[in-house]
């Protein structure tokens, strides 16, 4: 038996900053290769590890075209919430219950679906408890919305986060664990028994994600193997702004080093622009910096905050 493992879709209507193609019709694309590609694989179903909207509350017009395209395959979609799916926390009047009311996906919880008498499949949203399984002698097999990473955090200071190995060894009788939550893509293991999958996300949508290939993978209970498929992508400058948002970057990085570099005792009284204009010669800073600042104060005095 063949399952097809999906990341964070993160679905909606609108462009993400810097996107510059129609990031709708682009993602719907990806979509459609990825059931036609479940489709040609025979698989028995998708799973899906929470983020299915990137909000909960979607316009008709997105709930009829991922309703239509569901019914278009006929391959069961099995998910979980992610937060990006929840509204205050709550599960329900959300798109995605628009979705499984629509009878097109199935929320799994801690009661597993099962397969073929020796396949269980349980589903952890946000927040949620990890249930202890049922039959530790069937595949046991884990949807989980939490931020697993591979080895190392994501950021400085990352907190909230645990381990792809520390994972497989705390939920050792999951054969199979499915992550989401995690934008980067990573395996940990090679079969069943102490394997974990967590594409990552479908969509590029930060210019962090310059080297992100979205993928799928295909695994099959019988072989106890993974297999990955890329998802096709245009070049990133065909569908992002590169020169906007290295400019942005750059903005912004300048402006945090020229706040941080204001640490002189000087007294700020009530004349604002001139005392920023003593700071900025008090403390030797760079000449582009210099400009940003004043840029800023033009645009301050033009909308009229005089």
């Amino acid at each position: 038996m063949k399952f097809l493992i999906i990341g964070d879709l993160h679905i909606r209507a609108t462009n993400p900053r810097y996107r510059i193609d129609n990031y709708y019709e682009t993602m719907l694309g990806k979509l459609n290769f990825i059931f036609s590609l479940a489709e040609k694989e025979n698989c028995e179903a998708i799973l899906q590890p929470g983020d299915f909207f990137d909000s909960p509350d979607q316009s008709n017009k997105v709930e009829i075209a991922l309703i239509n395209l569901l019914n278009k395959y006929s391959i069961p979609v099995y998910t979980v919430f992610g937060q990006h799916d929840t509204k205050f926390r709550q599960l329900f009047n959300t798109t995605l219950s628009v979705l499984e009311a629509a009878g097109v996906v199935t929320i799994l919880n801690s009661d597993p679906i099962r397969y073929d008498s020796n396949i269980n499949i349980y589903g952890v949203s946000w927040g949620e408890e990890i249930p202890e399984v049922i039959d530790k002698n069937a595949i046991n097999i884990l949807l989980i919305h939490k931020m697993i990473v591979k080895d190392t955090p994501l950021w400085p200071g990352q907190m909230d986060y645990i381990t792809a190995k520390s994972a497989l060894l705390k939920y050792d009788d999951y054969d199979l664990i499915v992550s989401g939550d995690n934008h980067q893509h990573f395996t940990y293991g090679k079969k069943f028994g102490s394997l974990l999958i967590n594409c990552g996300s479908l969509m590029r949508t930060t210019i962090a994600q310059r080297d992100h290939v979205p993928t799928v993978y295909i695994v099959g209970t019988d072989t106890g193997e993974a297999v990955q498929h890329p998802i096709p992508i245009q070049p990133i400058e065909e569908v992002m702004n590169l020169e906007l948002a290295d400019e942005v970057k750059e903005r912004n990085e300048a402006l945090e080093v020229f706040m941080k570099g204001l640490t002189s005792d000087y007294g700020i009284e009530l004349n604002f622009e001139e005392d920023l204009k003593n700071l900025m010669i008090e403390n030797e800073t760079p000449s582009h910096i210099k400009k940003l600042a004043n840029n800023i104060l033009e645009k301050y005095y033009e909308g009229g905050n005089q």
